[in-house]
């Protein structure tokens, strides 16, 4: 049996589409076509079917879709190219576009989890800041920064931390498994 395409499961909803650029506040960055094609199918709604484009800052090269989340609107993004010059230009890029952005996923094959033994496909790893692969050395007994402090420019702002805070509660997993039940009867938001 054929499985239907993207666009004839997704049924229209009574959230409104919204009207500019800056209505976005969550990106969703996909380094591989892969990681792209998966993170498509967390899209309960897309805004910019039937030609209906929001467009891009002048100079954007990045390609965007954009989308619905529950009522939460998205802007979808596959980087164009590997390497650390080419993801800062269109991480610049993206945030021009999109100025009101307040969270952006990095989302697919992980680079590296220090202290996880195994990791499986739908696995969710969250972590409490991100190290640059060139801040740092891999030793056979671990991870050892080249010298930077813990209050450096790669923490995540104040809300993540609370959010990541919460993540370390044991009160946590009572918690996703209320926003679970209410999401799958709808009622999330």
């Amino acid at each position: 049996m054929a499985h239907p395409s993207v666009s004839s499961i997704i049924q229209p909803s009574s959230h409104p589409r919204p009207r500019f650029r800056r209505n976005f506040l969550i990106a969703i960055i996909c380094a591989l076509p892969l990681e792209y094609d998966a993170a498509v199918l967390l899209i309960d709604e897309f805004w910019d079917l039937n030609g209906n484009q929001y467009g891009r800052a002048d100079g954007d090269r990045n390609t965007y879709r954009n989308g619905r989340i529950g009522a939460h609107n998205v802007v979808l993004m596959l980087l164009p190219a590997m390497g650390t010059a080419a993801v800062a230009g269109s991480a610049a890029s993206l945030r021009t576009s999109y100025p009101a952005l307040q969270i952006a996923f990095l989302v697919g094959i992980c680079g590296g989890s220090p202290g996880i033994q195994a990791a499986f496909l739908g696995d969710v790893v969250i972590s409490d800041g991100v190290v640059q692969y060139l801040l740092g050395r891999q030793y056979p007994e671990g991870f050892v920064m080249k010298g930077i402090s813990e209050g450096n420019v790669h923490a995540p702002n104040k809300e993540i931390r609370g959010l990541i805070a919460y993540f370390k509660t044991e009160a946590r997993e009572e918690g996703i498994r209320r926003w679970e039940c209410a999401s799958s009867q709808g009622l999330a938001g």
